[in-house]
């Protein structure tokens, strides 16, 4: 998580590199750029650029549900080893 929001190390590929940006994009603009998604397209197909959508699509909604109703997060203990 560190990695996602610039603290610590990222050794990300080009193409999650992509990704990411492509959902960056989704999550806080209102559209992604071209730029954006020539990019994920030099890595990805059309399929996949779907599915990556979905996914984003999916937790941007499940974020914003749990927000607006306030919900708090479960926190699990680790399993012992």
């Amino acid at each position: 998580m560190a990695a996602l929001q610039g603290k610590g190390p990222a050794d990300f590929t080009p193409a999650e590199r992509a990704a990411i940006a492509f959902a960056e994009e989704m999550t806080r603009d209102d559209g992604v750029s071209e730029a954006t998604f020539a990019e994920l397209r030099k890595h990805f197909d059309e399929r996949a650029i779907v599915e990556i959508a979905a996914v984003t699509a999916c937790f941007n909604y499940t974020n914003r549900f749990n927000t607006a109703l306030d919900m708090e997060l479960t926190v699990y203990p680790k399993p012992l080893s």
